[in-house]
């Protein structure tokens, strides 16, 4: 006959479980406001299923994490709703940011990119005959 799980393993489940969904829910709601526009191509459906799986998997990894940081317990309902919400929110804001940046730059070279993340003005090379 299988253990049942013991009561750490337990709460620490319910609050990594409850840090998913409330990560879901904070990526869903910025997500309504503000996506990167190479997602719209993909459908709502598809656009639906990244937003959703970068906001619950980055609550998820790092939600225990951040209430370490901020020294909190993880396993209180209302704490892992919190961490996960905010979570959500950041992780689907950085990605959307980041999509935006690389959509803006698509076709420049690597060293053009780099020079203009250092703030100097980019260096056009010259081909060679």
């Amino acid at each position: 006959m299988a253990e049942p799980i013991s009561g750490i393993a337990g709460s620490l489940s319910v609050g990594k479980l409850l840090t998913g969904i409330a990560g879901f829910f904070g990526g869903l709601s910025i997500s309504f406001f503000w996506q990167p526009k190479k997602l719209h191509q993909h459908g709502k459906l598809a656009a639906g299923a990244i937003i959703g799986g970068i906001s619950v998997a980055a609550a998820f990894a790092l939600g225990g994490v951040v209430a370490n940081q901020l020294g909190v317990n993880i396993n209180e309902a209302d704490t892992a709703l919190g961490i996960g919400y905010c979570i959500g929110v950041l992780s689907v804001g950085v990605i959307s940011l980041i999509a935006n940046f690389f959509d803006k730059r698509e076709g420049q070279d690597i060293l053009q990119v780099a020079q203009e993340l250092k703030g100097k003005k980019p260096v056009v090379r010259r081909k060679r005959k």
